[in-house]
């Protein structure tokens, strides 16, 4: 069988891409307006194409002329709308407009025509009113003729040492698709990290609050935990020390107030965030540390993509192709 062809949107540095070619895939386009995201992406990907500008400029005839395709020849369309109309940390507005930028997703799959497509978002869209917007991607997909598997999956179940959890539409119009199994017990940060040199970090700022902090946490606790335990107001809330034994909480796109604080008390570098979110330690991630810090945060973590591919896309292209 031939590496099934994959085409992602809204690629970011390319964590998903990473996966979908750790299983055997060949990603011959992607589309992405962040220029950093894009500079990030080149760098580790020099064979794609890539599309840098709105998605809602890219037209289907210029992909299908890219990657040498006629329509309905793709296997697979992989995109992750932008989260933050979603997301439980923000507003959480219904008619937020980034919320609208799936319905470009569903443009291409309308005139690719590819035989299996995966959307991807964060939690918050199964929470409260936005579970709205959830159905919608499932019956627009279902519409056009795709079987559906939805739900959350946890990334520390496929060998990443964080608790990330990601919703996934997986559609297939070739079978039935499911979603993939776990792969690994839980692997500890201590694991994770063993034998990797941190690079770039946040200096800890000159803060009493902080520098006390990074002085008073324990390994697995949040600031407001910490403060907490010592009769103090609970702000500083989203500050969090990882624990040797267990896995890191989410790393998000914005270094949270106050810090990340490895076990050791010091900040946590990009290069070990990276790892901790499945990227290989010599991923390149270029320029400052808050763009390649959000790279790292927005990112699907590569072996959840990975088994997405061998577990349940991969299988399903080759029985159709006999």
């Amino acid at each position: 069988m031939k590496p099934p062809k994959v085409m992602s949107t809204f690629s970011g540095c390319g964590g998903s891409s990473l996966g979908y070619k750790k299983a055997g895939c060949e990603v011959v386009a992607a589309v992405e307006w962040d220029d950093h995201a894009v500079e990030s992406y080149r760098l580790n990907h020099p064979t794609t194409r890539v599309f840098h500008g709105d998605i809602a400029d890219v037209k289907v005839e210029t992909l299908l002329e890219t990657a040498g395709l006629e329509v309905g020849e793709l296997d697979i369309l992989d995109g992750s709308p932008p989260c933050q109309g979603f997301s439980t940390a923000g507003a959480r507005i219904l008619d937020d407009p980034r919320n609208a930028l799936f319905r470009q997703q569903l443009r291409l799959i309308d005139g690719l025509k590819p035989k299996c497509v995966v959307i991807e978002n964060v939690s918050g869209m199964l929470k409260g009113k936005m579970r709205a917007v959830a159905s919608e991607i499932y019956q627009s997909l279902e519409e056009r003729g795709y079987e559906v598997s939805a739900g959350l999956i946890e990334a520390h179940h496929f060998g990443v040492a964080q608790r990330r959890a990601r919703v996934f539409f997986v559609g297939s119009r070739i079978g039935s698709p499911r979603l993939p199994r776990s792969t690994h017990s839980r692997i500890t940060c201590r694991k994770a990290l063993h034998g990797v040199q941190p690079d770039e970090w946040r200096q800890t700022p000159p803060n009493d609050r902080v520098r006390w902090l990074l002085s008073h946490m324990r390994p697995g606790e949040t600031g407001g935990m910490t403060l907490k335990r010592h009769g103090m107001k609970p702000d500083y809330w989203s500050s969090v020390m990882l624990d040797p034994n267990g896995v890191a909480h989410t790393i998000t796109k914005t270094y949270p107030f106050g810090g990340v604080f490895h076990w050791t008390r010091r900040h946590l570098s990009v290069r070990e965030a990276q790892v901790l979110t499945g990227f290989p330690v010599d991923y390149k991630l270029p320029g400052k540390f808050a763009d390649r810090w959000a790279r790292v945060g927005n990112s699907v973590a590569p072996p959840v993509a990975r088994e997405i591919a061998r577990q349940t896309l991969i299988p399903l292209l080759e029985k159709a192709r006999g």
